[in-house]
Parts: C-alpha cells; sequence; structure tokens
C-alpha cells in the first residue's frame, strides 16, 4: 500500500512517520510524497536523507565559515 502525504505535512510528521515501523512490519505499507521539481513521487525515506545529508553540509559550511572567520581576525590583529 502507498500512502502519499502532502508535502508540508511530510516534513512536520517526517519523526512521526518514520517510526511506524510496526505499521510496515505487518503490512507493505510504503509513504510517498510530491517531488516539486519532478512532478513524481519520491519516497518519504529518500526525502528525510536528503534532509539528514543537506543539514550535515550546511552544518559543516557554517562551522568552516566561523573557523576562516576566526583565522582572518586573528591575522589582521597581528598586523
Amino acid at each position: 500500500m502507498w500512502i502519499v502525504v502532502p508535502n508540508p505535512q511530510a516534513v512536520i510528521y517526517l519523526p512521526l512517520l518514520r517510526t511506524r515501523r510496526e505499521l510496515r512490519r505487518r503490512h507493505y505499507v510504503e509513504f510517498y510524497t510530491l517531488d516539486v521539481t519532478s512532478r513524481g513521487l519520491v519516497r518519504l525515506t529518500d526525502v528525510a536523507s536528503s534532509l539528514v545529508k543537506k543539514r550535515k553540509e550546511t552544518t559543516e559550511a557554517s562551522e568552516e565559515a566561523k573557523r576562516h572567520a576566526a583565522l582572518t581576525a586573528k591575522d589582521s590583529d597581528t598586523h
């Protein structure tokens, strides 16, 4: 069985939907949402993986920018 969840609700309820493993064990259930770029369906697990990856990339980039700013400030203080 496929269950298609609208995008806003998919993001809001993603943690709850991912924990519905007991439902998925008893019945073949797969959650989908709309991929607005391709106008097709995408598995909610793929959306979750993509969001985790993007968050990690954003966090790493932010930390790198902070380190660079600190080094630049420290370097300009020594001149």
